[in-house]
């Protein structure tokens, strides 16, 4: 099975890798840069405070001697400064009017509605939070002293230019730095990727080396914790693999040396038993044909060749079991082959009382067999059933096409074959029948392979039996 590679665990990971990595420092110089701008906010706040400190004690004295040139003089130092931290300033006598007022810049900016607020101490008209470049913090600042109480107001424009500038400063910085950390980081998490998902790939194409049959193939034993010991187990288990299927398939070959050595046996012990009564009788002829002193004549010549044949035939028939014979595979009608069987046992079946029952598929066209070949196996289950029945029942012969396969059934209402007959029933030799050979249906299952199909009993004692014949059935052959 081909993956797709957004589903390899190596993509995946890596994937997974680099998002912690980006979300992780994209999270930190967030964090990194509210906090500073909290900090440099509480900053310029603190400054704007002590500003407005120092300057209510410098214009305090000229205030109440009105002395409007120095508040001037005052006011417009601090607006000319290198920092250029103030942008306007405004002077109120203590009734909350305006006196003298100076800017850097034109600037609108709302008249104060009430001066309670900053009697006792300084208020933010506007505080950082709510400043921007075009609308400065606004202070508000009493003036005044112990002694003589509120003289008047100072109030203060305090530009946030500087915040922003620093703000920016810092920002690129920032990003900067993270965006070296990304990189670093990014290739750190594919190198640590790489390292932890190399054992893992090896550790796979092992494995699909191991399935196509490569047994005994290894992989470094490299890799860290589980990962490592996960390679060194997969080498001892593909190793002991590969000793179990070398044993295994040695196993098999002294099992079918030892099945062909059996068969051979059993081939010999058959054939042996059946020449034997021939021999036995031809022997006992000649016996006494010496005893006597007389020549072999008449009757006993006959019953010698009947014997000799009957050697002859069982060799032939031994043989044509043992080897395959060369198949003339033609255009043949089923159905055909059926009704000329039945039409040969028919006065056997008659004989025997036994009902028949055709149900043949009239849609099948010709298949590619050897007719003799089959008509020999359905003329086996026939003549089996009808063995099987020696006081009649129903012998029922179908034809029909299953899961594109060809079907053949012979089924008999018979007394069925026991569990433990039914193992060895295709076996060469094995019979229970008094003068069978055991040879039919070893002939018939052999027939049924060089066929590319296959020969099946179904039975069950008391209940009957089936012999199902399967041959392919080419479709599309016969569209």
């Amino acid at each position: 099975m081909v993956l797709h590679w957004y589903n390899r665990i190596a993509v995946r990971l890596s994937v997974s890798i680099v998002t912690v990595v980006v979300v992780t420092a994209l999270s930190v110089a967030s964090l990194v840069l509210r906090d500073e701008k909290r900090i440099l906010q509480e900053d310029l706040r603190i400054r704007a405070l002590q500003l407005g400190e120092i300057m209510p004690q410098q214009l305090l004295e000229p205030l109440l001697y009105d002395e409007d040139y120095t508040l001037y003089s005052h006011l417009q130092s601090y607006l000319e400064s290198k920092e250029r931290f103030l942008v306007y300033g405004e002077i109120y006598n203590d009734q909350g009017e305006l006196i003298l007022a100076r800017e850097r810049e034109p600037i609108v900016r709302p008249p104060i509605a009430f001066f309670d607020p900053a009697m006792e101490r300084a208020v933010f008209l506007r505080d950082v939070t709510e400043a921007d470049r075009k609308k400065p913090l606004d202070l508000l600042i009493p003036i005044s002293s112990r002694q003589l109480g509120v003289a008047g107001y100072l109030r203060l424009g305090i530009s946030v230019q500087p915040l922003f500038n620093t703000l920016q400063t810092s920002r690129q910085k920032v990003w900067a730095i993270t965006g070296i950390i990304l990189v670093i980081g990014i290739l750190a998490a594919l190198w640590m990727a790489r390292q932890l998902i190399s054992p893992i790939l090896l550790l796979n194409r092992a494995a699909h080396k191991v399935g196509e049959g490569d047994f005994g193939t290894a992989i470094p034993e490299k890799g860290v914790g589980e990962i490592g010991e996960l390679a060194t187990t997969f080498n001892t288990m593909s190793r002991q693999l590969k000793e179990l299927v070398t044993a295994i398939r040695s196993a098999q070959e002294n099992l079918v040396r030892t099945e062909k050595l059996y068969a051979l046996g059993e081939f010999s012990t058959g054939l042996a038993h059946e020449i034997k009564n021939p021999l036995t009788s031809i022997k006992m002829l000649i016996q006494r044909a010496e005893e006597q002193e007389e020549p072999l004549q008449g009757e006993d010549l006959e019953v010698i060749v009947e014997e000799l044949d009957r050697i002859d035939s069982t060799v032939s028939r031994f043989l044509r079991s043992a080897r395959r014979s060369e198949m003339a595979f033609a255009d043949t009608d089923i159905n055909g082959l059926v009704e000329d069987v039945l039409a040969i046992t028919g006065p056997k079946i008659e004989k025997s009382g036994v009902h028949i029952e055709k149900i043949l598929e009239d849609t099948l066209e010709p298949i590619q067999v050897d007719g003799p070949s089959i008509k020999q196996i359905l003329m086996n289950g026939i003549l089996n059933a009808l063995q099987a029945m020696p006081s009649g029942g129903k012998l029922t012969i179908s034809t029909s096409l299953i899961d594109g396969a060809l079907n053949c059934t012979i089924t008999d209402t018979g007394d069925g074959i026991s569990e433990e007959n039914l193992k060895h029933i295709f076996d060469p030799f094995f019979t229970t029948k008094e003068d069978g050979t055991g040879m039919g249906l070893a002939v018939a299952w052999n027939i049924a392979q060089q066929h590319g199909g296959r020969l099946d009993i179904i039975s069950r004692e008391r209940e009957g039996t089936s012999l199902l014949l399967i041959l392919p059935y080419d479709n599309s052959a016969h569209c």
